[in-house]
């Protein structure tokens, strides 16, 4: 049975925390859960990170997603796979993988330009599984107006939560990644959002984007899968100082 994703905005701003691991196999995956995973309300599965994803099958894949499922006990999986080659067969080997992923996860993280988007959001609904649409601007930072169009394009895609996620050189960058969520957010029928400002200028965003309309934060484990990232300890100490005070 899958766990079941709620998205709806809980009466508090803060969102939930996703674990991303970035593990080359089981044995961290269990040691990165160990040590991280009680701080997480969600977990993300970078399965491109393993040792063996060049030659996973479909059953070595559904193997491990399983396996990681069963650890992750009654918290959701998302699982997300990216091609870290040129070319359409290195793009078609990795959609595959995300068809299988729809056996095994609640949750899957598909690329806004991925020229199987439509495909995979209908077989997602179809086998019930949420989709989150992701964009990411990793050299630079768009004006507020900008980042809310770019939800407001994504919201096309049927996906369930829509996600942008650039990079912030100065402070001022941030401001504009979370005035541009809070844009899209207030607007009706806005679908849920995640926000990030990447690098070190943009750690903030990690931690308050919720009162801007952000439903989920990422942490990871040892090692960060994106600049600027906390460990989900730290991230969540963060937040409830944060949001302690806020209230």
């Amino acid at each position: 049975m899958k766990a079941r994703l709620k998205l709806r905005k809980p009466k508090s701003n803060r969102p939930k925390i996703c674990l991303s691991l970035s593990c080359r196999n089981l044995l961290e995956v269990k040691h990165e859960l160990a040590r991280f995973g009680e701080y997480a309300q969600i977990i993300e599965w970078c399965a491109d990170r393993m040792d063996n994803a060049a030659n996973y099958t479909k059953e070595s894949f559904l193997a491990d997603a399983l396996e990681i499922k069963k650890l992750c006990g009654c918290k959701p999986l998302s699982i997300d796979f990216k091609a870290h080659e040129e070319g359409a067969e290195a793009v078609k080997k990795a959609n595959q993988i995300m068809e299988w992923a729809l056996d095994a996860a609640d949750m899957i993280d598909l690329d806004a330009d991925n020229p199987e988007l439509d495909r995979l959001v209908k077989m997602a609904k179809r086998k019930r599984v949420k989709t989150e649409i992701s964009h990411h601007e990793f050299d630079r930072m768009p004006d507020r107006n900008e980042i809310a169009e770019m939800f407001l394009r994504m919201e096309k895609t049927g996906g369930d939560i829509l996600k942008v996620a650039c990079f912030a050189a100065e402070e001022a960058d941030t401001y504009s990644l979370l005035e541009g969520a809070a844009a899209y957010s207030q607007l009706r029928g806005a679908k849920p959002i995640v926000a990030i400002a990447m690098g070190a200028e943009g750690q903030v965003s990690r931690i308050c984007a919720g009162d801007f309309g952000s439903v989920i934060s990422y942490g990871c484990g040892s090692e960060p899968t994106a600049p600027g990232q906390f460990n989900t300890r730290q991230l969540s100490k963060y937040m409830d100082k944060y949001y302690k005070e806020e209230n």
